[in-house]
Parts: structure tokens; C-alpha cells; sequence
């Protein structure tokens, strides 16, 4: 697996709270046991927590709630094409995101979504490792919502630590660096196929 990824962006404000991408009360939708249902449930519950809790907050992007409907759509009317809508898409935030409830749907329903990245000023550490878990990107640095706006092509470099606004033509350098199991965790696709080849 490569580990550059290019996406995207969806540009996120600050205080994203996990309650808006996936509420509480959506929780027990989905038996786990079969994962496409599975997944359908968690996205469903995404879309209804995103169209009511997360529409009234001026930090969500336009257009993103629209781009969960026809994902959703997709699993509903087997439409592949629809199913691609947020593939590779990378989110982009200000401070604090992922803030609130420690359940994993929030970022399950992200990756389901086709998320491959979240990168924010700040970062809730619980969603942080989830985000990780569940075979994603997640990234804070200082300075990262000032180089990418909505729309932007990011580039995620993790041999060289680097992002990179495509679109503009600007990078920074990361100040972080992953442990090494989080790329191994990364490349297998999360936290248990990466156990399960151990």
C-alpha cells in the first residue's frame, strides 16, 4: 500500500463533536456480524446525525451531508457509482476535532464513507486512535486548516512527513512521527487484520 494519498478536501471548522457524525442513539443499528448491513447501518446513522445535529453547525461544510445521501443511496439502490462520492476524500479541521463520546462509529462511519484522511489543528486522542483503528489517517499540526481550503487536492506523504496543497502549490512539514505499528496497522487496513497477520 502506498503511502502517499492524494484526496479532496472537506474543510471542517472547530469543535467537531463525535455526537455530530454519529450520534448516541443510532448506536445499536447493524449487526456486526454481517458487515455490508453492518456498514449500511452505521452510514445511515451518520446521515441522520450529520442532517440533525450536525446541519445547525456553521463548522460543516456545504455540500457534505449531500455527499453522505448519495453514498448512502448507493448501498440502497446498488449503485456503484454512487458509492464513490467521498472515496479518498480527506477532511481537513480546525481545533478539537473528534471531541466528545469515545464510541468507534464516528470514525467507522468516515471510513465507510471512503474518508482516507482526517488532519486537524487539534485532535480528540480517542477519536485519533480510532480513526487509526479503523484503518485510516488521522494527523494534527499546528498550521494544517490555514494550508488547505474546501476543494483543495491534498497530498498526505507519511515516508516524507510532508502535506501538500496540489492545488496551490504549498507544503509543510509534519512535526510528528508515527510509530512504526501505526503504518504496519495503517498498510494492513487496521487495528485487527493487523493483529490477525501477527
Amino acid at each position: 500500500m502506498s503511502l502517499i494519498i492524494k484526496g479532496k478536501v472537506w474543510k471542517f471548522g472547530d469543535n467537531v463533536d463525535t455526537d455530530e457524525l454519529f450520534a448516541g442513539r443510532y448506536i445499536m443499528l447493524g449487526n456486526e456480524a454481517d458487515k455490508e448491513a453492518y456498514k449500511q447501518a452505521v452510514i445511515r446513522g451518520a446521515f441522520e446525525s450529520l442532517s440533525t445535529i450536525g446541519a445547525a453547525d456553521e463548522n460543516m461544510p456545504t455540500g457534505f451531508i449531500d455527499a453522505i445521501s448519495r453514498v448512502l443511496s448507493g448501498y440502497e439502490n446498488h449503485n456503484p457509482d454512487s458509492l464513490e462520492a467521498l472515496s479518498g476524500d480527506v477532511i481537513v479541521a480546525g481545533k478539537n476535532f473528534g471531541i466528545g463520546s469515545s464510541r468507534q462509529q464516528a470514525a467507522e462511519a468516515l471510513r465507510f464513507l471512503g474518508i482516507s484522511a482526517c488532519l486537524a489543528e487539534t485532535m480528540h486522542r480517542i477519536f485519533y486512535r480510532n480513526f487509526w483503528n479503523v484503518g485510516g489517517i488521522a494527523i494534527d499540526q499546528k498550521g494544517i486548516s490555514s494550508l488547505l481550503a474546501m476543494g483543495d487536492m491534498a497530498e498526505i506523504d507519511l515516508n516524507q512527513y510532508t502535506v501538500r496543497n496540489i492545488t496551490e502549490e504549498r507544503q509543510i512539514k509534519l512535526d510528528i512521527r508515527l510509530p512504526e505499528e501505526f503504518i504496519l496497522m495503517y498498510e494492513k487496513g487496521g487495528l485487527i487484520p493487523y493483529h490477525k497477520d501477527r
